[in-house]
C-alpha cells in the first residue's frame, strides 16, 4: 500500500497490490490517549481530535493515535478495510474485508457522527 492524492478527499491509502478477503495489510504501532487528558470545547473538532482512534474500554486506554498509515485512511460507508486491535501489544492491525484490487483505495466506516460532508462525486463516499 501507500499513500495517493484521492480526487474530492485529499490523501488517501490505495492498494499497491491485489490483496485477499482477510489478509492484513498494514499493523502499525499507536499511542494510547487517556480520555482524561482531552480538553473539551465547543466548536469543530480539533485538528488532533480528528485523528484518535477507539482503543479500549479500559478507563485510562480509551482512545489511541495511531502510526504508520493509519491516520490516512479515509471513511466510506461501503468500507473495504476494518481496524483490529492487536495483535502485537499497542498495535493496531488494518484487515481486507473483501477481494482488493491493485490502485483502489482502501476505506473504512468512521462508525462515529461525520464532522465534514461526504463528496458525491466519489466512489468510495
Amino acid at each position: 500500500m501507500t499513500w495517493a492524492t484521492i480526487p474530492g478527499k485529499g490523501r488517501g491509502v490505495v492498494a499497491v497490490d491485489d490483496c485477499a478477503a482477510g489478509t492484513e495489510v498494514e499493523r502499525a504501532p499507536v499511542i494510547v490517549v487517556p480520555a482524561s487528558d482531552l480538553i473539551f470545547r465547543d466548536g469543530d473538532p480539533t485538528v488532533l481530535e480528528q485523528y484518535l482512534l477507539y482503543w479500549s474500554d479500559e478507563p485510562g486506554a480509551e482512545l489511541c493515535m495511531g502510526e504508520g498509515m493509519l491516520m490516512m485512511y479515509n471513511h466510506s460507508p461501503t468500507p473495504n478495510i476494518e481496524f483490529h486491535t492487536g495483535p502485537d501489544p499497542l498495535t493496531m492491525s488494518v484487515i481486507a474485508l473483501r477481494d482488493i484490487v491493485a490502485g483502489e483505495e482502501l476505506v473504512y466506516d468512521y462508525d462515529c457522527e461525520l464532522w465534514f460532508e461526504l463528496q458525491s462525486n466519489s466512489p468510495t463516499a
